[in-house]
């Protein structure tokens, strides 16, 4: 409602602007000393019909879609300002010594009237002006009209987007969070000392989560520091056999991404690649990182069988949500063998 009133608003102002500049023109050209006051009316009535048309009968065709209605009023409006228009110009010849229409109007644009109706000339030299004038300024109105929709369009747009981010958000939050309380659990099973150490970091994770990922960008550092402390979380309930490796050496400090894209990848890697199953499991990630590039790869072991639901809400949480972050500037690959399952995202900023 408020952008619909700020647009009329600005529309108006164009308007009397435009409106300005005619006057403004018309009488800079009075070449003949003529009275402003006289020429100043004359362009006002030109003018005149065209703001009806814009203010009224065009908005009102667009709510009520009837273009019978519209050209009935448009036609009788036109009508009415040529009646008026006309005798004005009659007046204003008969006054003053000219039979110029320049000398009164810069939008000077006449028709000659057929040898019959030579005595209603007057008319013919009002009517094609209303009609330029309220050619151009529907044109104009029409222009108006279609960047507005298209501003609507992305603002609707970039308001569903952000509910979509939200809404995938939410998903990731609870996911890992369930996995860190059964790890927890566990540990409180065994009255192990770790526990007080675990909830200190699930509360870091947390906060994380509730606070972090509000925002649109956060420093890559951030991010890497959560991953820490999932690992170790998790580094307490995986096979001893288990290896667990991730080098972060080649990272600018100033590169920023958006909020929980990588924990997901660590997260699944985790619950498909450390399960006692496999043997000896193996997770290796790698983040490369600066202000241009962000390469993160995560290899881990898995049995064919244990995979029917790899990723489930992980991976495809975060293919969605980079294609609404990062369109056409990323690339998420997956390249799985008998043994091993790899995870490449590579984002350019």
């Amino acid at each position: 409602m408020k952008s619909r009133q700020g647009y009329n608003f600005s529309r108006l102002l164009l308007n009397i602007a435009f409106t300005g500049f005619i006057v403004f023109a018309a009488i800079n050209n009075n070449l003949k000393n003529l009275p402003s006051c006289y020429i100043f009316l004359y362009n006002i009535m030109l003018i005149l019909p065209a703001v009806v048309n814009n203010f009224w009968l065009l908005p009102g065709f667009r709510l009520h879609k009837s273009i019978l209605r519209y050209m009935a009023a448009t036609i009788a409006l036109f009508l009415i300002f040529t009646a008026l228009l006309g005798q004005y110009l009659k007046w204003l010849y008969n006054y003053f010594p000219t039979t110029e229409l320049t000398d009164f109007t810069s939008f000077a644009v006449t028709s000659s009237a057929p040898q019959i109706l030579e005595n209603y000339q007057h008319y013919f030299d009002a009517f094609p002006g209303i009609i330029l004038m309220m050619s151009v300024m529907a044109i104009g109105y029409v222009l108006q009209e279609y960047l507005l929709s298209i501003k609507r369009e992305e603002s609707i747009k970039a308001q569903q987007i952000n509910a979509e981010l939200v809404l995938l958000k939410s998903q990731i939050s609870p996911h890992f969070l369930f996995n860190v309380l059964n790890s927890l659990y566990a540990l409180s099973l065994k009255m192990s000392e770790e526990t007080p150490e675990v909830i200190l970091k699930l509360s870091d994770i947390l906060r994380y989560s509730l606070y972090e990922t509000q925002e649109k960008e956060i420093s890559i550092i951030k991010e890497i520091h959560i991953l820490n402390t999932y690992i170790d979380i998790e580094r307490l309930r995986i096979p001893e056999n288990a290896s667990i490796s991730f080098q972060y050496q080649q990272v600018k400090d100033s590169a920023i991404i958006a909020p929980m894209l990588l924990l997901p990848l660590i997260e699944n890697a985790f619950k498909h690649g450390t399960d006692s199953t496999i043997g000896a499991s193996h997770i290796d990630a790698t983040l490369y990182c600066d202000d241009s590039i962000l390469i993160f790869e995560c290899e881990n072991s898995f049995k064919e069988q244990a995979m029917k639901d790899f990723g489930g809400i992980g991976i495809e949480n975060i293919r969605k949500r980079l294609q609404l972050l990062y369109p056409l500037k990323h690339s998420l690959k997956i390249n799985k063998t008998e043994s091993t399952f790899r995870v490449t995202l590579e984002i350019k900023f």
